[in-house]
């Protein structure tokens, strides 16, 4: 007998467009909870994840445990990108677990983790960031990773490991050579694809399709959003988004990206938004209901 798709498994057609709307960097300012909690409340965005190191973390876990409802998981975080605003790694503050920069706080690049970061300690800094979210009454549907640092083949094994240890969906994107070449990654290409092609027929869950164009200003982001949703193709498509409201704070901690979060937030709380998700029978999703496939297996 065939094995079912994930898409099937779930209770839909092969044909059909099944979007994940996801938030990223829930936790990392008061500005993105208030927004990030809007934006699940209004119905579209269907889910998100939170940055356990970053200072708004304890008011993300406070709203959660309140309302079990909300589908959220760990945004896996090797780095800090903010000028002034920082966080720290919550496993370790040792100089030889390559964790910490000269200002005591993560890594501003990716480039920088994963030249410093050694291998044992981002599986530590992962696992303490995941226990950490549980410990604070967070349900956590899923792990994905904050400026795609652990999904270097360095930190891929443990990534997945962590996955399997809390029995949570590990995000990871149906990739393409094209794809990684776009992203600056074909010199980890080779590596990736048949690590991904092992994993898929492991039965391990895949994305179909990631859309991840949305860090950016835009003359009319709700119409923007609306072109992109005519693009989306059948199968299971993960759509990032990182809203915040516009305030000191926001523009303090990231002036460079402040005014597009804000545009995020307002996007996603427009009733057009919902017309739009009707006109092209967008089926919408949370991790969750992965999870329940992948623990109804395990």
């Amino acid at each position: 007998m065939k094995k079912l798709s994930l898409i099937e498994q779930l209770g839909f057609e092969t044909s059909d467009k099944v979007v994940i709307f996801h938030i990223d960097d829930i936790g990392f300012s008061h500005a993105s909870n208030l927004a990030s909690f809007e934006c699940l409340d209004f119905g579209v965005a269907s889910c998100g994840s939170v940055i356990v190191p970053a200072p708004w973390f304890l008011e993300a876990a406070s709203i959660c445990r309140k309302n079990h409802n909300y589908d959220i998981g760990v945004h896996l975080t090797l780095t800090c990108e903010y000028d002034l605003y920082r966080w720290r790694a919550l496993s370790s503050v040792k100089p030889d677990s390559g964790l910490l920069d000269s200002e005591r706080s993560l890594w501003r690049t990716t480039e920088e983790a994963i030249a410093n970061v050694a291998a044992n300690a981002a599986e530590a800094e992962m696992r303490s960031q995941v226990q950490t979210a549980l410990d604070s009454g967070i349900d956590v549907s899923h792990i994905d990773t904050h400026m795609g640092t652990v999904m270097d083949p360095k930190f891929l094994p443990s990534y997945l490991k962590i996955a399997r240890e809390f029995n949570v969906v590990a995000f990871l994107p149906r990739i393409s050579r094209d794809l990684l070449e776009a992203r600056g990654l074909g010199n980890v290409a080779e590596v990736l694809l048949k690590m991904f092609k092992k994993l898929e027929d492991s039965g391990t869950p895949l994305i179909d399709h990631i859309i991840i164009d949305t860090m950016g200003d835009q003359p009319n982001k709700t119409e923007y959003y609306c072109k992109l949703f005519a693009e989306i193709e059948p199968g299971i498509t993960h759509f990032l988004f990182h809203p915040a409201k516009m305030s000191p704070e926001l523009k303090a901690i990231t002036p460079d990206s402040a005014s597009w979060r804000d545009l995020d937030y307002q996007a996603f709380t427009d009733p057009k938004i919902e017309e739009y998700v009707e006109k092209y029978n967008l089926k919408i999703i949370g991790y969750r209901e992965i999870r329940d496939i992948i623990r109804k297996e395990s």
